[in-house]
């Protein structure tokens, strides 16, 4: 299973780059269940699980429950089972990465790759676990590696892409964002990266374009609004950009970028209450970025003592 990368952009400060993971379908091996949510276990049997039936458990835990620890428990037990069993390796290591366990999951990844050189997705999940552990330049030849096995696969393009844009080498992320949506023509999160990359390249009626096809594809996406009404305000078109900061809050009411953009545009148009109601929400889901809004908000009312001269 691999996972896609979203880049957001922010009015309020500089080149803010976030991330979004989109997962992708553990893997299954011989003879199990097409659905894990269709798998049945008597309770009452007394045979010892296989790897194969202890694989399906750990994927119904990983995906239809979102037990992942317990999910981790039966991967690593097929494993015991069945010590060459790739799947199980390979959905180790995924399990590991959802919880945050980075070293671990590298560690399994490279285990995978010991004994199967050759294993695209190991190589491909490498890189994004080198990406969450923000070593971005060391995310770079796992992507690589990953995309010389395996040069049509969109999820890897555009989670490469993603690297690349944070370390600002743009032109060759929109070389691969552009692959990506040649691949997938429905790949929503590529044309939204696409549309950012777009936009920090300066080409904001271009990144308009990219991102109203992610808009077209997928019109409950609250970071593709968000990133509409940024290209929108860039390009003078306030109103316009208003309401797409107002249907991103409403998709997502603790998007804090978007609750801090809907904030600015009711500053530009004079209405400091409004802003200030926006800068109240915004105090509850991310304080840093709150105090920058204040700053903004109350800037121009506050004197700095030391700049007072005294009177005579």
């Amino acid at each position: 299973m691999q996972k896609i990368f979203i880049i957001f952009a922010v009015i309020i400060l500089s080149s803010t780059v976030q991330a979004q993971m989109k997962m992708r379908n553990l893997q299954t091996i011989t003879d199990e269940p097409a659905d894990p949510t269709q798998l049945q276990i008597k309770p009452d049997s007394t045979k010892t699980p296989g790897f194969v039936q202890l694989n399906t458990l750990g994927v119904q835990k990983f995906l239809v429950e979102n037990d992942y620890n317990q999910a981790i428990s039966f991967f690593s037990k097929a494993i015991e089972a069945a010590p060459d069993c790739s799947g199980c390796k390979y959905n180790l290591g995924r399990s590991f990465l959802q919880i945050g366990k980075y070293d671990d999951a590298v560690k399994t990844f490279n285990e995978l790759i010991a004994v199967d050189p050759n294993n695209f997705n190991a190589y491909a999940s490498l890189g994004e676990t080198y990406y969450k552990k923000e070593l971005y330049e060391e995310s770079l030849p796992f992507f690589q590696k990953a995309l010389k096995l395996n040069p049509k696969d969109a999820i890897t393009l555009c989670n490469y892409a993603v690297s690349l844009t944070i370390l600002e080498k743009h032109a060759e992320a929109l070389e691969n964002l552009d692959k990506a949506v040649k691949l997938q023509p429905d790949f929503t999160e590529a044309y939204s990266n696409r549309g950012y990359t777009l936009f920090l390249l300066g080409r904001h009626k271009d990144a308009l374009e990219s991102l109203k096809k992610a808009e077209k594809l997928n019109p409950a996406v609250a970071q593709v609004h968000n990133n509409l009404g940024v290209v929108l305000d860039r390009l003078g078109k306030k109103k316009e950009a208003k309401a797409y900061y107002e249907r991103a809050v409403q998709l997502k009411p603790d998007y804090a970028e978007a609750l801090c953009n809907l904030a600015i545009i009711h500053l530009a148009e004079g209405n400091r209450e409004a802003a200030y109601q926006q800068l109240k929400t915004l105090e509850k889901v991310d304080f840093k970025l709150a105090d920058q809004l204040r700053g903004v908000i109350w800037g121009k009312y506050v004197v700095d003592a030391s700049q007072v001269k005294p009177k005579d």
